[in-house]
């Protein structure tokens, strides 16, 4: 599809069946039971629909259809271990969502969507070539489910990181020609943007472990898509740049339970945005997450070009820097109690 911008229709038309979707999605969790019940860990006071991750798949799904059927779009479909590692996501998480799953199951699942992906998905060469870069790719996979499922702790934080993130690999797909499946990049903008206007606080549907992981797959995917060619120093950085926040979360939350003696897969009340919330409220939670993914993005996007490696390592520095700084803090606030 040509045009200054193209397969942009893909957005709105995810957009609006996100927020078709999603009301039928409540409706089927309270009638099968898919509910997230209250406990002192979670803020929220009633039992909460937890299928937002199938009306966000769905969205994704039905804008594609619709763009080629419709609005003329082409575009190659992704490589079948796509697919399958995506369905091994959605319906991992399903499982887990109904009956919480042993963490080395629940491993288990993310390292089979992983391989997927990695060894069927896009076909990164120099990746596939070399066993070390592949291990690093496949474990990388794993590190950002985990971390958009460890993210997913408060309402519209997901909601929010996921469309910001994907308009940044939309960004560099236009700019500087990176193979990035547009037509995905500008699905996941519309259809978590539509599901964020009933998950924004206070949440009337949330995405469960089927949603986090299928949003943290798709990120992968689009990592991986654009890292195809002759990896540089720029875009590795880039890449991690666009992904800083959701691997920030996870790191720290991982060194705290780790610091206190505490298992890292047992869930609590001690992420970032707890931290966050218990001093600026929800919203102002939210806020300060957007802001900080919305800066690693424009980082991102600006070395994404370069050749020069000082500006690159520079951007890197002062965005760890930041992080560093930002985690003391957090540190000193302490979790929701």
């Amino acid at each position: 599809m040509s045009g200054p911008f193209p397969f942009l229709v893909v957005a709105p038309l995810a957009f609006a069946s996100s927020l078709v979707l999603t009301p039928i999605l409540v409706r089927v969790a309270r009638f099968t039971g898919y509910l997230d019940h209250p406990d002192p860990r979670k803020s929220h006071a009633e039992p909460t629909p937890l299928l937002g991750g199938v009306a966000v798949a769905g969205a994704l799904v039905l804008a594609a259809i619709l763009a080629r059927s419709f609005f003329s779009t082409s575009s190659a479909l992704p490589r079948p271990g796509f697919f399958i590692g995506a369905a091994l996501s959605l319906g991992m998480g399903l499982l887990d969502d109904r009956r919480p799953m042993p963490p080395l199951g629940k491993l288990a699942g993310q390292l089979a969507a992983a391989l997927c992906l990695v060894l069927w998905g896009p076909e990164v060469d120099w990746i596939r070539a070399n066993p070390f870069a592949l291990i690093g790719a496949i474990l990388g996979v794993v590190a950002l489910l985990n971390a958009i499922n460890f993210l997913d702790a408060m309402d519209g934080i997901v909601g929010a990181t996921i469309p910001i993130t994907a308009a940044g690999f939309v960004a560099i797909g236009l700019l500087y020609g990176a193979p990035v499946d547009l037509v995905l990049a500008w699905g996941l903008v519309g259809a978590v943007a539509g599901f964020l206007v009933y998950n924004a606080p206070p949440a009337r549907i949330f995405l469960g472990d089927a949603g986090s992981h299928l949003l943290g797959f798709a990120l992968a995917a689009l990592a991986l898509q654009s890292l195809q060619g002759r990896p540089t120093l720029a875009h590795l950085s880039a890449v991690a740049l666009l992904l800083a926040y959701p691997l920030f979360d996870v790191i720290f939350v991982i060194a705290v339970r780790l610091a206190g003696g505490r298992p890292v897969y047992v869930g609590g009340v001690d992420h970032t945005t707890h931290r966050l919330g218990r001093r600026f409220g929800r919203w102002g939670a939210l806020g300060i997450v957007a802001i900080a993914v919305t800066l690693n993005v424009c980082m991102g996007i600006l070395i994404w070009g370069l050749s020069d490696p000082q500006p690159v390592i520079a951007a890197v520095l002062i965005s760890g820097l930041g992080y560093a700084i930002f985690g003391v803090y957090l540190r000193r606030i302490g979790p929701t109690p």
